[in-house]
């Protein structure tokens, strides 16, 4: 149970407006929820001085805040703690349950998101059921125009909402029809047994901003595979994980290239962008490659001025035990 049980942080300012007008805790303890969580908002502004507090009737003498707690409506309690009630505000406050939220910051922080210019916000918050403190460091993480149900129900903590917000942005970069609104409406229409991974993985399938290839000037020998399509395509043909490398190619991290019909070359970037490398050959389903083969791929990138690692020690047959056993970064 967490501390101060079922009334939480608010259970010692309870107790002093209890002291000042007997029957508020008794009252809050008996309260429906959504008179409780309205209580709940209000101590939370009032400690965190933030609202308008102690607002005047019409009588001669002001009704006291403890008052507004023993005999107020939960619509009366809002409006004397924060002045003016945001439209949704009660009914968000009664998502949260009976148990008060772990943080006084947590109602400030559900008022501020009504306040502001964000209805994609409350819009998730309203239609993703009980309102919780995760829901809402996920929700704050999240940039706006990825905020949904569909992406508070499949994040779990404020760092994951980052790496969400950067992911999509990489998507965008690569991707020239991954469009806020076309983002956002993938989001609204996923399965509920989709999840955000395969989302960017289909927008990734259709970048169409790939960097440039090392093969530009390629010919009917060593061909580029400068295209999601050639890569997919590629994958299928050699049935291996290039389908899982989409995102090293689209970062510039590796290049692929097809020598013949008969193996992929891989390639990998020189610091600083000074070129590229000839980093592996790989055959279908990664089997050991011969080493005629290589000897082959390795001549023609020679001719096209493309350096490779020159192997001392070991001889060829360090080389073969190498591949023999499958001592490959691809994969």
């Amino acid at each position: 149970m967490r501390e101060g049980g079922l009334l939480g942080w608010a259970t010692d300012a309870l107790v002093r407006l209890d002291d000042e007008t007997p029957g508020v805790l008794s009252r809050v303890l008996t309260a429906s929820p959504p008179r409780r969580q309205a209580i709940f908002a209000a101590l939370a502004a009032r400690g965190e001085k933030a609202g308008v507090f102690g607002v005047e009737d019409e009588s001669l003498i002001p009704i006291t805040f403890a008052e507004v707690i023993r005999h107020g409506r939960a619509a009366d309690i809002l409006r004397h703690a924060f002045g003016g009630v945001p439209q949704g505000f009660p009914g968000l406050l009664a998502q949260i349950g009976e148990r008060s939220l772990p943080r006084a910051k947590d109602y400030l922080v559900l008022h501020g998101l009504l306040i502001s210019d964000d209805p994609r916000g409350a819009d998730a918050l309203r239609t993703s059921g009980r309102i919780t403190c995760r829901k809402l460091e996920v929700l704050t993480a999240l940039d706006p125009r990825w905020r949904h149900a569909n992406t508070l129900d499949r994040i779990d903590t404020h760092s994951e909402a980052m790496a969400f917000n950067s992911a999509v942005a990489f998507i965008q970069s690569v991707n020239s029809k991954a469009t806020n609104e076309v983002v956002a409406n993938a989001i609204a229409l996923m399965r509920p047994t989709s999840s955000l991974p395969k989302l960017l993985d289909r927008l990734l399938r259709r970048a169409d901003r790939l960097p440039p290839h090392p093969l530009s000037d390629g010919d009917n020998e060593l061909r580029p595979l400068a295209s999601m399509r050639d890569l997919l395509e590629a994958g299928r043909k050699y049935r291996n994980c290039l389908a899982h490398r989409l995102a090293d190619v689209a970062a510039g991290k590796v290049a692929i290239g097809e020598f013949r019909g008969e193996c992929l070359v891989e390639f990998r970037p020189l610091t600083q962008g000074t070129g590229w490398l000839l980093r592996d050959v790989h055959i279908e389903r990664n089997s050991p490659v011969p080493l005629a083969l290589i000897g082959e791929v390795e001549a023609k990138c020679d001719a096209l001025g493309i350096p490779r690692i020159e192997e001392t020690g070991g001889g060829d047959g360090w080389k073969s035990y190498r591949r023999f056993t499958h001592e490959l970064e691809w994969g």
